[in-house]
């Protein structure tokens, strides 16, 4: 329980981070929280609007500035197989995902190690035709990875990265609600996503609620429209960062 009253904490403080500053120190004490050494950040808006790519990061900056001016970044296979992949993965997995990795991948791999990441865990952060991006959390030196945080490192990923799209798109023509202006979840709808984010079928929850499992994705569906996204994992991610889907309900049995 510990551990969900911290990503309860960071959700509530990053939902009112004023700047991308903010956002970075809050990702920095995130990740030494959840016991990881580092963590990286990109957000890439795709919907016209001209705002630059979003880089965050407390990775050594000796390996930053290797990375840039050698331009080894084109060679990273952890961004291909976050382009590869819709579930998180561990950095162990990456070849599986790759089927093989090119030479000049396991030269990357091989010098992240040499500068102290060792261990890695990415979450792809796709929102489709609007943004995408990816977070890794990474351990040094030869500390594992902390198993036990993996799932709070996914939801920490994903909130952090719907608040820097908050702060990034500062345009008209691109919707991104507020807390004060996105529309409030019915009742029923409040129930199906409720069910849905305990990993309920549509026909579970229709039996939990006397409804039919038609019924229950009619009333999903139209969540999803009211919150402006296109995927359940999008809804309950914006309803848990907006206040309309307690961690409580969603994480219950």
């Amino acid at each position: 329980m510990s551990i969900l009253a911290d990503v309860q904490t960071f959700v509530r403080a990053v939902r009112d981070a004023p700047d991308l500053g903010s956002i970075s120190t809050l990702m920095d004490d995130a990740a030494r929280e959840f016991g990881f050494d580092h963590y990286g950040l990109t957000h890439v808006e795709r919907t016209g609007v001209n705002a630059p790519p979003v880089y965050l990061s407390n990775f050594p900056a000796d390996w930053l500035d290797a990375v840039a001016n050698s331009q080894l970044y084109v060679h990273d296979p952890v961004l291909v197989a976050s382009e590869r992949s819709a579930r998180a993965f561990e950095w162990e997995d990456v070849p599986a995902i790759l089927r093989r990795l090119t030479p000049k991948q396991k030269n990357y791999m091989e010098a992240a190690k040499r500068a102290g990441l060792a261990e890695g865990f990415t979450v792809p952060l796709h929102i489709p035709g609007e943004a995408s991006g990816v977070c890794s959390f990474v351990t040094r030196g030869t500390r594992p990875l902390p198993k036990a945080s993996l799932p709070a490192a996914q939801y920490v990923s994903c909130f952090a990265f719907e608040a820097v799209r908050g702060l990034v798109v500062a345009s008209p023509a691109v919707s991104v609600p507020t807390a004060s202006d996105l529309p409030r979840l019915t009742t029923r709808q409040l129930d199906c996503l409720i069910l849905v984010a305990r990993g309920k079928t549509d026909w579970v929850a229709g039996q939990l609620l006397g409804l039919s499992p038609e019924t229950v994705r009619m009333h999903i569906d139209n969540a999803k429209e009211r919150f402006g996204v296109t995927s359940r994992a999008q809804l309950m991610i914006r309803a848990l960062f907006y206040g309309q889907l307690s961690f409580a309900d969603a994480m219950a049995h």
